[in-house]
């Protein structure tokens, strides 16, 4: 009798302390799945200090010089690399630490597909570096039903044996969805932790009430800046101060109904927004118990850099350009050492838009040539694997080195090229 991924994955865990690295979707995912099996998790492990020393879903995040320490209190700990990217340097961080393989578990090799469901095709806002702003783009827009929603899952996991989280966005804003309070209760009905993103600034009190009651894993909110003034300039057609108002009212719900989330505060950087408005953002972080994680603002979708690449600019990018403290040169040449013939994006993720059409990877929005499927739901995993292999416009993304560009990796390189460039938020 053949064992399944997720009894293999549990019989080499039980009895054992577990820390896990990844103190966000993944690493959350990985933590439910502990839960129902009864396996003994003492510790998250990140890198990133916007969570260093937090709670994530009520177990405490800690940095990774203390897995010696860890490690000498509990001789068979096993960490478990609980990320859907970057799971390479991960793994040389734990050898310089002279971690061998014995003692670390790939959480990739037993669930080796992670879900993005964007159940709202649509956005509220037209933030500069995103897809929404381009004009005369012709997105489709729409809602995912609910009974579309169940089915989707149930498929997932009809075809894999281990589904831990699912992330409810990609492109649109899921706080439009009016049922999306009903499609976290069931995720956790089945067992799968919940991640939103969100803009924030959405008019309705009640839809955020509902919500924090369901208690996703996971709430992301996306912005760029403190004041109108800086804020208005990158996410166009947002209200900042709606957004701060919302980001008090998370903290009541949360405290009222003992919600489980973590909200992280992600905030996009800009040579406009790097100074003043950032530490005025960071104050009131502090001060709700949110985190707050910086990123170097990308251009996207991928279509876009693409064009940039082969000389056709648009005038927005233009524009965005100038304020990046990265351009997207620099990000290309900075990355430039990370390139490899292995695309994340594409080898393990399954992303699936509200209308159930599958792109072959969350990077890309133009829908011409990059549709795997038409319906998830009457496609098999392996054929939606094989109609990747199909797209062309990979090649180009691949030579170029996108997908290190659109991952940020190599970080310190990043920020090394952002602290030369003058600030205008002073």
């Amino acid at each position: 009798m053949m064992v399944s991924k997720a009894e293999e994955l549990f019989s080499l865990l039980k009895n054992k302390p577990i820390v896990i690295w990844g103190a966000r979707m993944t690493g959350m995912g990985f933590l439910r799945f502990s839960k129902s099996h009864s396996l003994n998790v003492i510790n998250f492990i990140d890198s990133d200090p916007a969570l260093l020393g937090k709670k994530v879903n009520n177990t405490i995040v800690r940095e990774p010089r203390d897995l010696v320490d860890l490690k000498r209190i509990n001789p068979d700990l096993v960490i478990i690399i609980a990320v859907s990217l970057k799971e390479d340097e991960i793994i040389k961080a734990l050898k310089t630490m002279d971690f061998v393989e014995r003692d670390f578990v790939l959480y990739s090799d037993y669930c080796d597909v992670f879900y993005t469901i964007d159940i709202v095709g649509t956005c509220n806002l037209r933030c500069a570096s995103c897809a929404y702003s381009i004009d005369g783009q012709k997105a489709s827009k729409g809602l995912m039903s609910f009974e579309d929603f169940k089915l989707v899952i149930s498929k997932m996991k009809s075809e894999v044996s281990i589904v831990t989280h699912v992330s409810l966005y990609n492109w649109g804003e899921p706080f439009l969805h009016p049922e999306l309070n009903k499609i976290i209760n069931y995720l956790h009905d089945n067992g799968i932790a919940a991640a939103v993103s969100s803009n924030l600034s959405i008019a309705s009190g009640e839809q955020i009430k509902k919500v924090i009651r369901s208690s996703p894993e996971y709430l992301k909110v996306s912005l760029s800046g403190y004041y109108p003034d800086v804020y208005d300039t990158t996410h166009a057609g947002g209200d900042i101060n709606l957004v701060k108002s919302n980001l008090y009212r998370i903290r009541y719900f949360i405290d009222k109904f003992g919600a489980d989330t973590l909200v992280d505060v992600n905030y996009h950087l800009y040579t406009n927004n790097n100074g003043k408005n950032l530490q005025k953002m960071q104050e009131l972080c502090n001060e709700l118990d949110f985190s707050l994680s910086t990123v170097n603002s990308l251009v996207m979708p991928l279509e876009r850099v693409m064009d940039y690449c082969d000389g056709k600019e648009d005038i927005k990018t233009k524009e965005l350009n100038k304020i990046l403290p990265v351009t997207i040169d620099e990000g290309i040449s900075v990355v430039s050492d990370f390139k490899s013939d292995i695309c994340p994006f594409k080898n393990n993720q399954i992303n699936i838009n509200y209308d159930l059409t599958v792109p072959v990877c969350c990077t890309v929005f133009d829908r011409k040539n990059t549709i795997v499927s038409e319906n998830y739901l009457e496609m098999t995993l392996d054929d939606i694997n094989l109609g990747k292999k199909k797209i062309e416009i990979c090649k180009k993304c691949m030579d170029i080195g996108l997908p290190a560009y659109n991952m940020g990796f190599n970080r310190s390189g990043w920020d090394e090229i952002a602290s030369q460039k003058v600030s205008s938020d002073i």
